[in-house]
């Protein structure tokens, strides 16, 4: 019965757009205006298309009756009349002579730009995935984290962002790189809205141009152009009620000003946030007649200002100049609570133990950039400078309560710096296009561990447990890329990016200096097939880095207890991944991808139990292979629902070189995302959204991973012409999301469990007053460092 409903409905839907509208935009001497905006209005419907290389175009109407007609080029009006619409209409449009220097004359092929009849939601060019925002009712009115969330291929949550079901994702704001993840990342994309959102695109194998470091591809974010002059100002405020028996409340509001001009765009924002996050769980740690089980109960709080400026100035029609500084300050007060029983060959015995930390963080991001259009094609020369500075230090204190109390107070400190400085060249031709560049950056990063055993709140410094780490590192970087035009139906792309990189880091009370070099070439290769509007297939490749964080490499012990710490590892290497991908997409809705990739010297914490101590270190121990394939499908079809559904199934194997990780058999591993939103009104300016999210059980290097699975809805209202917005979200409705899973060693395995309170109830809003508009300084920094300094 459900199957014959749905075909129904499709079968109704195929007959609700019965009115075409098509022709030709033609000048007066007859020769076709290409790639130029047809827009047809009546009432609150609007219907649109773009004419192709020989100036045709072809509208469906859902209504008969009286329209407005209008012609963009380049968001000018070159064009406006009337047309009365009653059954299917042909005409051409003639624009004046008047006109004539502002139309586009078909005379070329623009090379990278996908035209068709109607721009449809989902593009697939040779080396991304593209989800064209504006074009999705269901995408308009929300934040840009729950748009991610919404383009195929993409998971998003309040805490992170994954491709594929792959984690550690690079994002973008017009091809620049954001200096910033965890949660900095996230409270800055929930301070840009969907509405600036021209589209989104998903690199799963990046080209040359880009950063060779991480794992799992980028996500670009491309900003609407500025298409007038004025300011508008934007208010946004949201509350999140953890549970409905806790009374803890998340709070975040802020404000953005844009202002545009002939010569000037600037924007200014502002974010005030407070963020509670509370969390139980367990690690039971059993084998050779021994245990080691801890609960333990977490609370933190998320404190956090950002101030955010951006500056352009055109100097001419060629060339641009600009800058951008961020600050964010935050003091997150950490708690956790740890109860533990031991059972060994030195018998049985319990303890519990406590740490509180005030952590203080203050963070400045600088860029300068320059842009100069060097010919008629799009050529372009761009030339950026960009600093990150970083100084943070915490106040935390450790009890440990056995027959008599331990306590400790420690005070870490850490200080970096990231100097990069980047020079890239496009050069473009009728049927080739040209990148290269290069690019220096300088890491220095000094970190301090001093620690103090307390004694009747006497603090006395002990030596023995105190360490300082310095650590620096210069990468150097070159790369050439070129993308050509085979014929109409095929294109190619390939580049390849030589990145050399040195490093010392110096622990002095351990004695230890370490000194490594690595050159590595990184190759990117694409092809891409399409015979037709209705299809389009790709095939590419990409080898990637994985660099570890400072933190990783820090040598210092993190104690937790007396009994308890974990600590980097200066002998950290970095990964290496080579991924292969072919695609195929119909009807630029649906999409299928079969991958593979493999992974070499990966790494993850080991534990270790020995002499009544329990220790964590961070180790390369296992290779990886992945192959799978992932679908995709976007359903716009009724007029009442907007629905995008995201299947990832794959075979994973490991190999650990390390005896004391034992490896795991090879796995099936599958994640899903299903987004739907039902419009109630014909404006579509309410709407019911219900999803769900999860993956089934898996194993990946040592450790097997129970499955998950999330549902959330809510509502959505668009008011007073989409200039106040109002979202109402429950998250996680079955209260199921929690980490599970058990990792495997020689002498013991280890189950953990960690729930936090995931099922809330959140209420965003937002007011724009001004000329909407105006989008002001899109300008982003641009290089992804930041992202190793966890």
């Amino acid at each position: 019965m459900f199957r014959f409903f749905l075909l129904l409905m499709l079968f109704w839907a195929s007959f609700i757009f019965s009115q075409n509208v098509e022709g030709n935009v033609i000048l007066k001497d007859k020769k076709p205006v290409a790639y130029v905006e047809i827009i047809l209005k009546k009432n609150q419907l609007k219907f649109s298309a773009i004419s192709d290389e020989k100036g045709h175009f072809k509208i469906q109407l859902k209504e008969k009756g009286n329209y407005s007609l209008e012609v963009f080029n380049d968001g000018e009006l070159i064009l406006s009349d009337e047309i009365d619409v009653d059954g299917d209409v042909t005409r051409n449009l003639e624009i004046p002579n008047s006109d004539l220097q502002k139309a586009k004359i078909s005379e070329h092929k623009i090379e990278g730009i996908l035209v068709m009849g109607k721009k449809k939601i989902i593009e697939r060019k040779v080396d991304r995935l593209i989800f064209n925002v504006e074009n999705s009712v269901a995408s308009q009115g929300l934040d840009a984290v729950e748009a991610l969330a919404k383009t195929p291929m993409l998971r998003t949550t309040d805490k992170s962002i994954s491709i594929a079901g792959k984690s550690g994702v690079a994002v973008m704001v017009n091809d620049r790189l954001l200096n910033i993840s965890g949660d900095e990342l996230i409270n800055y994309l929930k301070n840009l809205r969907s509405d600036d959102i021209q589209k989104i695109e998903v690199i799963t194998t990046p080209p040359a141009k880009y950063e060779a470091q991480g794992k799992s591809g980028l996500i670009n974010i491309v900003l609407k152009k500025n298409t007038s002059f004025g300011w508008n100002v934007s208010l946004q405020s949201s509350l999140k009620n953890l549970y409905w028996n806790v009374p803890s409340v998340s709070t975040r509001y802020g404000a953005t000003v844009n202002y545009q001009n002939k010569k000037v765009s600037a924007s200014a924002s502002y974010t005030d946030g407070n963020f509670y996050w509370r969390m139980k769980g367990y690690e039971y740690s059993s084998g050779n007649n021994s245990f080691w089980n801890t609960d333990s109960y977490f609370f933190n709080n998320l404190r956090n200002k950002s101030t955010d400026w951006k500056l352009e100035y055109k100097l001419s029609d060629k060339s641009t100049i600009g800058g951008s500084y961020t600050y964010f300050f935050a003091n997150p007060l950490e708690t956790v609570k740890n109860s533990s029983s031991i059972k060994d060959e030195s018998g049985e015995r319990r303890f519990t133990s406590d740490a509180v930390a005030l952590n203080h963080r203050n963070n400045h991001y600088a860029t300068l950039f320059y842009d100069l259009k060097i010919d008629s094609l799009g050529s372009k020369l761009s030339i950026s400078g960009n600093l990150i500075s970083n100084n943070a230090n915490a106040d935390d204190f450790y009890n440990t309560q056995t027959d008599q109390l331990v306590s400790t107070f420690i005070n870490p400190i850490n200080q970096y710096r990231i100097y990069s400085g980047q020079v890239d060249l496009e050069k473009n031709f009728k049927k080739f296009k040209t990148e290269s560049g290069l690019k220096f950056t300088k890491i220095k990063n000094d970190s301090y561990f001093n620690f103090y055993d307390l004694n009747d709140g006497i603090q006395t410094m002990n030596s023995t447990q105190s360490n300082n780490f310095f650590y620096d590192e210069n990468n150097y970087a070159a790369y050439v890329s070129g993308n050509y035009e085979l014929s109409e139906k095929w294109s190619a792309k390939a580049g390849l990016r030589y990145e050399f990189t040195e490093l010392t880091g110096i622990s002095p009370n351990e004695n230890l200096t370490t000194k490594n070099h690595y050159g590595k070439f990184f190759p990117t290769a694409y092809i891409g097939y399409k015979p037709n509007d209705n299809n389009a297939f790709s095939i590419n490749y990409s080898k990637r880095i994985n660099r570890p964080s400072f933190r990783d490499l820090n040598p210092f012990k993190y104690i937790s207890s007396a009994f308890e710490y974990s600590s980097g590892n200066p002998y950290l290497r970095p990964s290496f991944t080579d991924n292969v991908e072919f695609s195929y997409v119909l009807k630029n809705n649906f999409t299928i991808t079969a991958f593979h990739d493999y992974s070499k010297n990966d790494w993850d914490r080991l534990q270790r139990i020995d002499n009544g101590m329990k220790y964590t270190i961070i180790f390369n121990f296992y290779n990886q292979n992945q192959t799978g394939v992932s679908l995709s499908y976007n359903y716009t079809k009724l007029s009442w629902l907007e629905a995008n559904v995201f299947l990832n199934a794959y075979y994973v194997t490991s190999k650990t070189f390390v005896d004391n990780a034992i490896q795991m058999p090879g796995s099936y591993g599958s994640d899903f995302n299903m987004d739907n939103t039902f419009f109630l009104n014909k404006s579509k300016t309410i709407s019911f959204m219900l999803g769900a999210w999860g993956n089934i059980p898996y194993k990946e290097g040592n450790t097997s991973f129970k499955g998950i699975a999330s549902v959330y809805s809510g509502l959505k209202l668009n008011l007073m012409d989409k200039k106040l917005m109002l979202n109402f979200l429950m998250n996680d409705v079955l209260n199921t999301e929690r980490e599970k899973g058990t990792e495997f060693y020689k002498d013991f395995g280890t189950q953990y469990y960690f729930k936090g309170i995931s099922r809330n109830l959140s209420l965003s809003l937002t007011y724009k007053f001004g000329n909407n508009d105006v989008k002001g300084a899109t300008k982003q920094l641009k290089f992804d460092d930041q992202n190793r300094a966890r």
